[in-house]
């Protein structure tokens, strides 16, 4: 699958009940039936170790699993992804699958995920000394983010979400200003706006 080794493959299902009984108090009452309702099946199809492919693990990282996710719709809840994501306490790269297409999901400090694209558009290449930088390699990947002006990835995610964070903020500000009927509220909010701009060309 989207040309990764051969001798990373493997097939290991991982029935739900699993993940019922780990997250039994974050899936409790009507949490269970919506991850059961975003969720068909989960498969654990390559391992990207020393082992599989002679790179180097690392203290951080010592092996990279690439996790099917079969869903049942495309409106899936992203706490549901999350928890998937932290099952095993290893580094994963979550494939979800609906309907021929494809997202790829990755949770680094947050977490993030690529367009959907159809299977022949998704290439992974492994780079990096070592299973550390491989999987950085894969955040940024799925991501599209890599580290600027000597950060650390982990810091320039942070960045990135306060960035999205300040659009959001910019984007609602200019809403509601349209739709402000008094102009000294207006002229607030625009001033707001300025800042949030301002704030956002110096990171």
């Amino acid at each position: 699958m989207f040309d990764l080794p051969k001798s990373t493959e493997i097939r290991k299902p991982i029935h739900k009940k699993l993940i019922y009984q780990k997250f039994s108090t974050e899936l409790s009452r009507d949490k269970k039936s919506r991850f059961d309702e975003d969720i068909s099946r989960i498969i654990i199809t390559n391992e990207i170790s020393e082992n599989s492919v002679n790179i180097k693990s690392t203290e951080d990282v010592s092996a990279i699993f690439v996790v099917l996710i079969e869903l049942k719709t495309k409106d899936y809840n992203d706490r549901n992804i999350i928890l998937v994501s932290k099952l095993f306490g290893q580094n994963l790269l979550l494939v979800l699958h609906y309907e021929g297409e494809y997202q790829l999901a990755i949770y680094e400090t947050r977490l993030l995920k690529s367009d959907w694209k159809h299977e022949e558009d998704i290439t992974l290449s492994m780079q990096g000394l070592d299973m550390k930088g491989v999987w950085d390699h894969l955040v940024t990947q799925v991501s599209g983010i890599a580290p600027r002006e000597g950060n650390t990835l982990s810091e320039q995610i942070g960045i990135e979400t306060e960035k999205e964070k300040l659009r959001k903020q910019i984007a609602d500000l200019e809403n509601k200003a349209r739709k402000e009927a008094q102009s000294k509220k207006k002229y607030e909010m625009f001033q707001r706006i300025k800042e949030y701009q301002k704030k956002l060309e110096e990171m």
